[in-house]
């Protein structure tokens, strides 16, 4: 840990669109965020518990199914069940029930938000689908401002 604040990309880049997370954030870390750790955890797992204990603010990218369309973008704040996606993750583990498994366990007031990328295939391949692709520019600015704003 090298800052006070993380973007956590979560998802599997041979997924198509649910490598969305790791694509932004090898983007970002590019543009080298200053006071910003840019984590790619994949899958995350309980991974994620520890990295909302570690940080003093955490910003998760993911690829979410929200009922959008492909590509559109949405900053989720989870601690707020009224903007909570009725669906969610794309893969096994749902960012919205390891941050509420993750909040209880390290009695955490971690300022967190969600931002949630609508996929539109999740089917096995190595290339986002081009509504999604073409959201990158979108999602790293949104991630920027996002974690500049916690």
């Amino acid at each position: 840990m090298t800052a006070d604040r993380a973007i956590v990309a979560l998802g599997n880049p041979y997924r198509r669109d649910d490598g969305i997370g790791p694509a932004l954030v090898d983007r970002l870390r590019e543009e080298g965020l200053p006071s910003v750790d840019c984590l790619d955890l994949g899958d995350a797992g309980f991974d994620l518990v520890h990295v909302v204990a570690d940080y003093d603010a955490v910003v998760i990218v993911d690829a979410v199914d929200f009922g959008g369309d492909p590509g559109e973008i949405v900053v989720f704040d989870p601690a707020d069940p009224a903007t909570a996606p009725d669906r969610r993750g794309t893969h096994g583990t749902d960012p919205f029930e390891l941050l509420d498994v993750a909040t209880r366990l390290s009695d955490s007031t971690t300022p967190i938000r969600v931002v949630g990328v609508q996929p539109a295939e999740t089917g096995y391949g190595d290339e986002l689908s081009p509504p999604v692709a073409e959201s990158l520019s979108a999602g790293c600015r949104t991630l920027s401002e996002t974690v500049r704003s916690l």
